[in-house]
């Protein structure tokens, strides 16, 4: 199973609108981050997780025209506002696709953007999406990969985590409870939300000493850090960060099987 970083940007991405990069140097490749998202796939499946507004470019810069399901971590504008970007890809399948996350969030999808899910009254619009209520802690199966949830306190909401056999995947996170780090014992590689970088008070997301915390419970072989705002330098998390611990980069890709980057 591979796993592509298509962003790893907080929401207003790096640098944000009107060009400011605050800390981060420009010149740094890595340092030009859009919204937080992924893609999972394997030999025959290929899943994106959270439907940004900067979906448009993540599906053209990896030149991808099919998708077998999509993921949604929650409801916040940066995760499902480029959902309407999915529209040709299933126009072009000549079938819905399936989208899965919480009914709570399926239900706010609809009521902002009705015709995803259903045609209008006056047949305008055809829908494009199709509707799959997942839980907390609850396993499903989409083509070939196993999928696991878990709960994620994002303080003013809770999120969705995933996880996929050795992999996890925690964005808008600002603490974890005992039955979520459970779920994420004996995961190899994790990507994790670290926005809140050296603040000492969490509030939406987590921060450094949190992180380090779950890591050291959990020994994870590889954390790979996302979210990150325009404070976070990726030249000066590297020199920050321990060497089983890295700052994410938009087009990191991972083989889950070797940790191979």
């Amino acid at each position: 199973m591979k796993v592509t970083v298509l962003g790893c940007g907080s929401s207003q991405g790096t640098p944000s609108a009107g060009g400011f990069w605050g800390k981060c140097d420009p010149d740094n490749p890595k340092n030009h981050r859009t919204r937080a998202s992924i893609l999972v796939q394997s030999e025959t499946t290929n899943l994106l997780i959270d439907a940004t507004v900067d979906l448009r470019t993540h599906l053209n810069r990896m030149n991808l025209k099919k998708l077998d399901g999509v993921l949604l971590t929650h409801d916040h504008s940066d995760h499902v506002n480029g959902l309407d970007d999915l529209k040709p890809i299933a126009y072009h399948s000549n079938s819905l696709l399936d989208v899965y996350s919480r009914h709570e969030t399926l239900e706010e999808i609809d009521r902002r953007w009705p015709y995803l899910f259903r045609p209008k009254a006056d047949g305008i619009y055809v829908e494009f999406l199709r509707k799959n209520p997942v839980d907390y802690y609850q396993e499903l199966r989409i083509g070939d990969i196993d999928i696991a949830t878990f709960e994620q306190d994002h303080t003013t909401c809770s999120t969705l985590g995933f996880r996929f056999g050795k992999f996890a995947y925690s964005v808008d996170v600002a603490d974890l409870n005992e039955a979520a780090l459970e779920a994420l014992e004996g995961v190899d590689i994790w990507i994790i939300d670290a926005l809140a970088y050296h603040k000492e008070a969490v509030l939406t997301h987590a921060n450094f000493q949190r992180v380090f915390k779950w890591v050291e419970r959990l020994k994870p072989k590889m954390t790979y850090l996302t979210v990150l705002n325009t404070h976070m330098d990726y030249d000066t998390l590297c020199d920050e960060l321990p060497p089983h611990i890295r700052p994410a980069y938009d087009g990191l890709i991972i083989d889950t099987e070797t940790n191979q980057r």
